[in-house]
């Protein structure tokens, strides 16, 4: 026989598995402003601005606000490596 408790309970054990689940696939990425992509690349704010509007690095643009997940940055330094020949 099932009580109203157990079936709360059970409810309850859903609820949170369903949460744990949709939270795995909702993660926000990690960014950088302008400032520290710039900074990270050793140039200044309007080269850095320069590269993301030429489309050399991509970006997120929210109004005025560029915001560049790290991965590109390395991946820009990467397809940019001179090494030894």
């Amino acid at each position: 026989m099932t009580t109203d408790a157990t079936i709360r309970d059970l409810a309850v054990t859903i609820a949170a598995e369903l949460a744990a689940r949709l939270e795995k696939n909702f993660q926000i990425m990690p960014t950088l402003t302008l400032a520290q992509a710039a900074e990270a690349l050793g140039v200044s704010d309007e080269t850095m601005r320069k590269l993301c509007n030429e489309g050399k690095i991509p970006f997120i643009r929210m109004d005025r606000l560029y915001r560049i997940k790290p991965a590109d940055v390395n991946a820009y330094l990467e397809r940019h490596y001179h090494g030894k020949r």
